[in-house]
Parts: structure tokens; C-alpha cells; sequence
């Protein structure tokens, strides 16, 4: 065999052991994204949104409970010295 013949194999034979990994990277990152097409496809379609109202046809807010959820925060921030540069955060009482 000739050094020329003996080059041709050995690049042909590299050429698909590379050709068989890059086969295998491309099986592996397709079935690592199966799970995620397989939930997209099935989720529902979320229903489309309405169209809120006018700012006219609004309600007001009634004044007694925004006077009721400011008393509230005020007794929290108090209770938890919120002023010495704490955040207010109110925790659901077990």
C-alpha cells in the first residue's frame, strides 16, 4: 500500500467517526428538547384577553379601606421597625 492510499483511508476514516459524533451530539440535544415540545404541544391554548374598561367606568376605590390597608401597613411597619431601612414584608400567620 502507498503512503497516499494509506493517507486516504486514515482521512476517510476520520471523516466518519467525526461525522458519527456530531450524529450523536445533534440525537442527544434533540431528545434533551422532547420533553419541552411535548409540554408546549399539549398545553392549551390560553384564552385571549378581554379588553379592560375604561378608566371612566371604573369604581372608585373606597375610602375606607384604603384608610383600613394603610392602618395595617402602619401597624406592621411599626411592629417590624420598617424605619431603620428593613423592607416591610407581611408573612401569612400559620
Amino acid at each position: 500500500m502507498e503512503t497516499g492510499d494509506a493517507l486516504t483511508i486514515s482521512m476517510l476514516g476520520m471523516a466518519v467517526v467525526f461525522a458519527g459524533l456530531a450524529l450523536t451530539a445533534l440525537l442527544v440535544f434533540i431528545v434533551a428538547r422532547l420533553p419541552q415540545l411535548a409540554a408546549r404541544l399539549s398545553a392549551p391554548a390560553p384564552p385571549p384577553r378581554a379588553v379592560p374598561p375604561d378608566a371612566e367606568s371604573r369604581s372608585p376605590v373606597d375610602p375606607t379601606v384604603v384608610a383600613v390597608i394603610a392602618a395595617a401597613l402602619e401597624v406592621e411597619r411599626r411592629l417590624h421597625r420598617a424605619e431603620l431601612g428593613r423592607r416591610l414584608t407581611i408573612e401569612p400567620s400559620a
